[in-house]
Formats: structure tokens, sequence, C-alpha cells
């Protein structure tokens, strides 16, 4: 009587291990399906294909599956999901229209406002550059939770900061739109020095810029301060108007070159291709933004460790056919170019779409200068941070615009000059932690695969 019950049981666990060897099914929308797509696209665009992380899970969601098999020295390459704010970064200065930094001192850190978006509530409200902060949200910050406070606030629909003197300011969570330009002006009437200040690089700002760079020209300026130490980068495009208005090249000059994996071609683009990449609603031709330009053949640029992506590109660029005189601190290093590929309806079906945005490209000028992933050297080192009180935006004795203008009067780029704004605090470090920074990616195109 035990034979015929030994084949049952046979005959279901044959039924039981041939059914657990069959794959899964990968329906649209599933993790499986999203990731082993991410993994496709990944292979074939990704600028370090050959060093992918290798991971068998397909079950993880598809922004952790994305992080696991990133090359380890890649810190920009991202994962978004549409609608999914959890996805997205957001900074205290488009959220709440305020920077800080953290710097260390003998006594222990210091927080210090650097940027207060023009016209923002927290302008408004008197808040300052280089106000100290004590508290975030009723908490004393220190070295260990500055970090995380700032983290937390960025998801909060107010955020509530204590200054130093005990002003408390309460500012609403909002979606904020800097000005591009927060100031323009004749810094110096002794050699006729310009100066202005650019945020971001955003066409919104376009035709402010080309109103101060107009203005700038009409009282004869002989030198140009560029100031983008707080300049996380933008739209390429607006990087090229900038080189038009600004420098003393041709249209047809090459601007970027973009190098990827063998699987994709490499892209030279000219300040001319460049600036058709403009956004809908402008037409600007770089033939008619040359005539309104400076054609400068030296200009001064402040960068920091906020310097970064296309505003790194704007230096980097324009190296080979004007002098570059930087002044400030190394900037941050991004020299690479993302794309966005975006799921198809037959990937993500019912579910809300993916966009990858992998590096796939480094960016290098028309001499094949580049790999500058650990930032821009500048050949006048001055540290912001190690001359207190900070001064406004643009004030002449702000320790970068002294040492450009100390250089601009020596005629010598590479005379060594002092910064005439008092003593040096040598008691503050020069590192120090940036609140809530985000470098804004440089997008291009996929080009088609090269020939073999």
């Amino acid at each position: 009587m035990r034979r015929p019950h030994a084949l049952v049981l046979a005959f279901f666990s044959l039924i039981f291990s041939s059914c657990e060897k069959d794959p899964p099914l990968h329906e649209p929308g599933s993790n499986e399906t999203i990731n082993q797509w991410t993994l496709d696209q990944m292979k074939r665009y990704y600028y370090w294909n050959d060093k992918i992380g290798s991971t068998q899970d397909y079950q993880q969601s598809p922004d952790l599956f994305f992080k696991n098999i990133l090359y380890p020295e890649d810190h920009f390459s991202t994962i978004l999901q549409t609608l999914n704010s959890d996805t997205y970064g957001n900074t205290l200065t488009n959220t709440f229209g305020f920077d800080i930094v953290q710097l260390q001192n003998q006594s222990g850190p210091i927080q210090l406002v650097t940027q207060v978006v023009p016209y923002s509530e927290a302008d408004l409200a008197g808040l300052q550059r280089g106000d100290s902060l004590t508290h975030i949200n009723k908490t004393l910050m220190d070295q260990i939770n500055f970090q995380s406070l700032l983290d937390k606030s960025l998801h909060l629909p107010a955020i509530q900061i204590k200054r130093h003197d005990g002003k408390v300011f309460n500012l609403p969570s909002s979606y904020i739109s800097q000005p591009v330009v927060y100031t323009s002006k004749v810094i110096s009437s002794s050699s006729k020095v310009g100066y202005i200040f650019i945020s971001q690089f955003d066409f919104g700002g376009a035709y402010s810029l080309l109103e101060a760079i107009q203005n700038l020209k009409s009282k004869q300026i002989e030198e140009l301060i560029v100031d983008l130490r707080y300049n996380p980068g933008g739209q390429v495009a607006f990087a090229a108007f900038c080189a038009l208005l600004m420098a003393d090249i041709k249209e047809n000059y090459i601007f970027a070159k973009y190098r990827g994996n063998k699987n994709i071609k490499t892209i030279e683009d000219t300040f001319e291709t460049t600036l058709l990449r403009q956004p809908d609603g402008y037409s600007f031709k770089a033939s008619e933004v040359l005539k309104q330009g400076l054609h400068l053949k030296k200009i001064y640029i402040l960068t920091g460790p906020n310097t970064a992506s296309a505003s790194e590109m704007l230096i980097n660029g324009l190296n080979p056919y004007v002098q570059i005189v930087q002044v400030g601190t190394k900037t941050y290093g991004k020299d690479m170019a993302s794309t966005t590929i975006s799921t198809p309806e037959e990937i993500h079906g019912t579910e809300r779409s993916w966009h990858l945005i992998p590096m796939i490209y480094k960016i290098y000028n028309n001499a094949g200068q580049g790999d500058y992933g650990n930032g821009i050297t500048p050949q006048k080192v001055t540290d912001e941070f190690a001359f207190l009180p900070l001064v406004p935006i643009g004030n002449s004795r702000d320790p970068l615009i002294q040492e450009a203008l100390s250089t601009i009067n020596n005629k010598d780029p590479k005379a060594n000059s002092s910064v005439s704004v008092g003593a040096k605090t040598s008691t503050i470090s020069s590192k120090y932690v940036s609140s809530s920074y985000h470098t804004i990616p440089i997008e291009v195109n996929i080009q088609n695969k090269t020939e073999e």
C-alpha cells in the first residue's frame, strides 16, 4: 500500500521542483523588469560600463538597485521617479532662500550664512550673509547633528532658525527661483573694472545678464571679475551664452569635447552649436550675441568648492582662447556629463516611469584639457572664510574681490599680492561642511554607436 503513496509524493515533488526552476514572471512595472532594463541601459551607455557592480537581487527597489551597480567613485549618477518627490533633491537655497556653512574654530563649530536669495522670505525677514546661526528647529547645531538637521528640514513645511543674537526667523517652505544676476557694477573706477555675480546658469536670467553686460560695455570697462563662487552650474547653453558675451572668441571655436565609452560617439561642440541647445522660447544667435559682447582677452573668475558642473566647464572651455585668472579656492570637481533615459511604457506599464541619469561623458576643452574630478585649482588661492566677517556679495572689501583687484593693479597674474581686508582669522579651519548643496547636471543627448 505504500508504493502508490510514494509514487504520488514523487509526482508532486517533481511538479514542485519543476515550478521552482521556472523563471519569475517579469510583468511591466515590476522591480525585476525595471531593474533588468536599467542594467541593459547602463551596460550600453554608462561611462564606467566595464565596472558595473554585480548584483542578482532584481527584487530590490529600482533606486536601490541603481545605486548598487554604480562604479564606487561615481558620486553623480542618479535615478528619479515621476511624481516621487522622495527621489528628488532640494536645497536650503531653493526651499528657504538661504544657505549656510559650518566652520571649525578652537571653541567649536560655527554656522555662517553664505547666501540670501534676493526678495526671498529670508531676505525680507532681515537674514544677511555673514550672520551666525546657532539653532535650527530649536536644536543647537553641532559637528555631529549639522547635516542631519539640515536634511530633515528640507522635508518640513517650515523652518525655524535662531541667530547668534537671539533673533528667531520662521521661514515657510516654498519653491524659490534665484535671480541669475545678483549684482553687476563697476567696482573700481581707477582701472575701470566691472564685477558681476552669477548664481546659476539659467536662461530665465538671459536678458538680465545681457542688460548687465551692455551696461558694463557702455561704461567702457577694461577688466571683468565674474563671481561664480556659489554657482552649481545649470544649462550648458547658458555657459556658452556667457562665454560669447564676455570673451574674445568666435562662434565656431570648439567649446567642449565629450568622450564616452566605446559604444557611443565622441562629440565636439562649438560655442554656436552649444548655444543652439537653449530652451524653447529663446532664439539667441551666436553671431548676434558676440556683437553685443565685451570681447575680453582676460577674465578674472572667482571660485570656491561650490563652483561646479557647467560653471567649471566655462572656465575650462575658455582656457585655450583667453587668459583666465582664477581667484579663490578649488572648484567642486564635476567633469562629467549625463543624459536622461526614461523607461518606455512596455517597461513601467501602469506604474510611474523611472528616469536614469547616468554619467556618460568626460568633458575636455579644445586643447584636450580636462580630468578635473578633484577640482580646478586657482592661480591665486584665497579662502574667503579665513577673513571674517563675511561682507555682502559684491562688496569691494570681499577678500576674493580684493585679491582680483590687487592682481589687476599689479598687471601680473603670477605676482604675489596681499588682501587688505583686515587681520586673517587664523583660528578658522579652511575645511568646512556645506549645507544641502547639489550640483546641477550637464545634460547631453546620447549619440549613435560608433562604427567598429
